[in-house]
């Protein structure tokens, strides 16, 4: 059973519910209203049979009816004498035309009981003169005679009648709320869900750029559809990258191994025909083997980060790591400036060490691969609250807005003729960016053409519970000048 069958099946049920109740209510209230005109009928028939039962030794009969002003209240009482006929004694101003049978009141007479008492038991008649229904009880009098006293049940059927009707209006009225409410609940509940169903079906069999087209987002379906639909976006767009990734790879792959082929077909075509020819195609085969390791190495590490390698974590002395990298720089380039003053003493994280060399030596390589030598190299380390801060800064021209934020992405090179040259991969920055992440920390750029440019690394800080200067050997040398 689906779930609009089950809502179904929940407002029939309600409905059928709602009309038991109703209908139990109205005969509840025709039994109370019934139960006090018999209360009345027991009362008025008692009173009445002492006053005619005084007149059983009188000779003379009883009054003839148009001699007796009997249009009062809404009781019928009469007598019937032994001789036949009909002496109405009362009759009701809102039915005065109520006639009982004669031979059906005779009838309703009770006999006695054991101990020779009579139980008045009233019955459902139908002396009205419109046809209604009335209830009425009979008494033997002695001599022959029978009293009855009748009352209309006309007030006890209007009332029910109009009870009826309310009910009926009321149940028409939860019918067409129950209604309203379910075309209200399939249209903005099963409805989206029934096309989120097959949207999720279309896309499990290949239609990738399926979506789901829903008219808000401010219930719970609306929003299940953003998120369905921001979910198919995500894996869009990591598909997208997952495949210009492999075709980057491919190609970055394809040209040394298109200069490795190249050199063997070479040698085995007898192009290398002198010694020297053979050794500059065996060193460049070592270039270009070199280049690939280095690439597949890159392509290693950024895998094993996206499938959440554990990381080789050590309480790492930041410090003396900042100055090794600073003095790798200044070894690579002797002629530039590497400033280290602002890296603060002291600083432990917890990192892996090689990832963290990796990352942080990305930033420094871009600044040596893309200034000139004569600019500035400035390392900065320093705590602040519950994470520290590294800045590697640069005084070169900067670099234009359009490429900033594509610097993290893979195998993005704002220069690409420049980056080869260098031996640029395009990824060392998106290495970076994912090695911070996975530390639980994060890297940003900030720079402006021709005022230089920021990398800021933060990582979570470790405290050692120790205030003690670093070791001797950590003690970093002076900053160098060019």
């Amino acid at each position: 059973m689906n779930l609009r069958s089950r809502l179904l099946a929940v407002a029939v049920a309600i409905t059928a519910l709602i009309v038991v109740l109703l209908i139990g209510i109205v005969m509840r209230q025709r039994a109370i209203l019934t139960d006090q005109i018999d209360d009345q009928l027991e009362l008025v028939a008692h009173a009445a049979v002492r006053v005619v039962s005084n007149q059983a030794d009188r000779p003379t009969p009883l009054p003839p009816r148009e001699e007796t002003d009997t249009s009062t209240g809404d009781m019928y009482i009469a007598a019937i004498p032994a001789s036949g006929g009909l002496v109405v004694l009362a009759e009701p101003v809102s039915d005065p035309s109520m006639t009982p049978d004669i031979d059906q009141a005779r009838a309703l007479v009770q006999p006695p009981d054991s101990d020779g008492s009579v139980t008045v038991r009233p019955s459902t008649v139908r002396w009205a003169g419109d046809g209604s229904s009335a209830r009425a009880v009979a008494l033997d009098i002695g001599l022959g005679r029978t009293l009855v006293v009748a009352r209309s049940t006309v007030v006890i059927d209007d009332a029910q009648n109009q009870i009826l009707i309310a009910s009926g209006l009321g149940v028409l009225a939860v019918i067409a709320v129950l209604g309203l409410a379910m075309w209200w609940v399939d249209r903005l509940g099963l409805q989206p869900i029934r096309s989120l169903t097959a949207a999720a079906e279309e896309v499990a069999g290949g239609r990738s750029e399926r979506r789901v087209a829903l008219p808000t987002s401010d219930n719970e379906t609306g929003r299940l559809g953003a998120a369905f639909n921001a979910m198919l976006d995500a894996r869009q767009e990591s598909e997208d990258r997952q495949r210009q990734f492999v075709a980057d790879a491919s190609h970055e792959l394809r040209t040394p191994l298109t200069a490795l082929r190249g050199y063997a077909d070479l040698y085995f075509a007898d192009g290398l025909s002198t010694p020297e020819a053979i050794s500059d195609a065996m060193r460049r085969i070592q270039v270009e083997g070199a280049r690939m390791a280095a690439l597949t190495e890159d392509l290693l590490t950024l895998a094993s980060l996206d499938e959440g390698r554990p990381l080789d974590l050590v309480d790492l002395d930041l410090s003396q790591l900042m100055v090794d990298i600073a003095a790798d720089a200044a070894a690579i380039e002797p002629e530039r400036h590497v400033d280290t003053d602002g890296v603060r003493d002291g600083l432990v994280v917890r990192a892996d060490r090689h990832l963290l060399t990796q990352a942080i030596t990305a930033a420094t390589s871009n600044v040596l691969r893309h200034t000139p030598a004569d600019a500035g190299l400035v390392l900065l380390a320093s705590r602040h609250a519950d994470v520290v801060q590294i800045r590697v800064v640069d005084q070169g021209g900067g670099i234009p807005q359009p490429h900033l934020e594509h610097l993290f992405d893979r195998f993005y090179r704002g220069d690409a003729g420049r980056d080869k040259a260098k031996g640029g991969r395009g990824l060392g920055l998106a290495i970076a960016k994912t090695v911070l992440e996975a530390h639980g920390g994060a890297i940003s750029i900030r720079s402006s053409p021709g005022e230089g440019t920021t990398f800021l690394l933060t990582l979570p800080v470790v405290d050692t519970g120790s205030s003690s200067p670093p070791p001797t050997h950590n003690e970093r040398p002076a900053s160098r000048t060019r």
